[in-house]
């Protein structure tokens, strides 16, 4: 999480560009307070050693690199690397580590991890090269970044004893992890989506502030997990009114900037807690509506009515469900018996289009169970077809749909039947199982094809 970022040090362009943002609040503090401007979206950088070389990928240790290391759940900055006869993408940004057993590197360092584009064999330790950041990308998650900051506050002053764990900062989707012994409901959630909003709204200046320490643990509202900062310097990002946090990432320069806010889900149970949301809201709303509209329509009913239609049909589904439980108990099968391999094993098989697999797998268990020494076939096309259609290679047919199959044998076989559907591609079939069992879809409608891979492995089972 952003407050429990190590390693919170600036390098000198992000320290001028602090200081200059302290002294001053006018409409062009926004690019001064370390947003990535076209003055520090590129830049010329050293690359001092290459880490690791392959034939495509590389990494290198760069000195005075603009892109911003990935922590505290923020993924690193990308961007290009062009030199002479040289050019590369910046897949990955991360911290320089320093000396072993520290974890306050040197910040002017950058660990990037690189795709070879052109002139590898140019890429040597000394170089100079022209680094320039994915900005776009740069700006979606620190308006990512922000919004998560607006909104984690202010679940934390509404939810006693609720605390933010981690986040995962992403350019479409973000994810905030949380500890909260009550119960999460979409109503709190919208509470808290509406007020971040309103926030958003007010176009509140977003600060990002250096400080010793000392200075920052006098700040009563900082969010700061102390245990895990080791700079001497701390990054402090402050917004009016609402937030105060430790945070080594990126941030929009004002709340405005954020753009919008949508909670686009969550899920777990007490006390742990994921929540999903996006910047871009109005994408997804719009995407959300669309949806929306073509289900009201099949539906027919208002918006304000569909949650109960759905609750009261997955209710009734529910009680579907244990009727059929309870009337598998009384299902006859018609199975025909069929013989397979040079043995002429037994096989009962039932081909019951339209049916359902989970009707039919309880009296297929029981088939198997009252003869020993048989298989047990059960195919269940969505439409009528022959039994045993012939084999027929037409292209001019259309392409089959996929139904449920199920096979199983008697314990006194041993016959693996795990790996059959693989052994014989003219099943047309996908499935897993174990030995004694296999179950998936396949578009193979014709028995014979089954009866012959059923016996041919029967067969090769038994030496023949």
């Amino acid at each position: 999480m952003c407050y429990a970022c190590p390693g919170m040090g600036f390098n000198d362009y992000e320290r001028k560009a602090v200081q200059r943002a302290m002294k001053t609040e006018t409409e062009e503090s926004a690019v001064k307070r370390l947003k990535i401007s076209e003055e520090s979206a590129v830049r010329r950088v050293k690359i001092l050693e290459v880490l690791e070389l392959g034939r495509k990928k590389a990494r290198v240790l760069a000195e005075g690199a603009p892109f911003h290391a990935a922590g505290g759940g923020q993924p690193g900055d990308t961007g290009t690397l062009e030199g002479e006869n040289f050019r590369a993408e910046v897949e990955d940004t991360r911290k320089h580590k320093g000396e072993p057993g520290r974890e306050d590197g040197n910040p002017s360092l950058s660990v990037l991890d690189i795709a070879l584009i052109s002139g590898p064999e140019t890429l040597r330790a000394g170089m100079e090269v022209t680094a320039k950041v994915d900005g776009a990308r740069n700006g979606i998650l620190s308006r990512m970044h922000t919004g998560q900051h607006i909104f984690s506050r202010i679940q934390e002053n509404a939810n006693e004893g609720l605390e933010t764990l981690k986040v995962n900062i992403g350019t479409e989707e973000s994810a905030v992890y949380v500890r909260y012994e009550g119960e999460m409901t979409w109503d709190s959630l919208f509470a808290a989506e509406e007020k971040t909003l309103e926030a958003i709204r007010a176009d509140l200046p977003v600060e990002t502030l250096l400080m010793t320490r000392e200075d920052a643990e006098k700040i009563p509202e900082l969010k700061a997990k102390w245990d895990r900062i080791h700079s001497e310097d701390i990054r402090v990002v402050r917004i009016a009114g609402i937030d105060a946090t430790a945070c080594a990432g990126t941030h929009a320069a004002r709340t405005g900037e954020i753009g919008g806010f949508l909670v686009t889900g969550f899920n777990g149970s007490p006390p742990d807690w994921e929540v999903r949301f996006t910047v871009e809201a109005d994408g997804r709303l719009a995407e959300y509506g669309r949806v929306t509209r073509r289900l009201l329509r099949e539906v027919g009913c208002r918006p304000d009515q569909l949650e109960d239609v759905f609750l009261r049909q997955r209710a009734e589904n529910a009680a579907l469900r244990q009727t059929l439980d309870k009337a598998r108990a009384y299902i006859s099968v018609p199975w025909e018996e069929r013989s397979v391999g040079a043995s002429r094993h037994p096989l009962y098989l039932a081909v019951l289009p339209g049916m359902t697999k989970e009707l039919l797998s309880a009296p297929a268990r029981v088939c198997a169970a009252n003869h020993p020494d048989a298989f047990c076939l059960v195919l269940l096309p969505d439409a009528p077809a022959f039994a045993d259609a012939p084999k027929s290679k037409s292209k001019s047919k259309p392409k089959p749909e996929p139904f449920p199959f199920l096979l199983l044998r008697g314990e006194a076989l041993s016959v693996d039947l795990s790996g059959l559907v693989r052994e014989f591609p003219e099943l047309s079939a996908r499935g897993g199982g174990k030995p004694d069992w296999l179950n998936g879809m396949t578009t193979q409608r014709s028995v014979s094809f089954w009866l012959d891979a059923i016996g041919k492995k029967c067969d090769q089972n038994n030496g023949l």
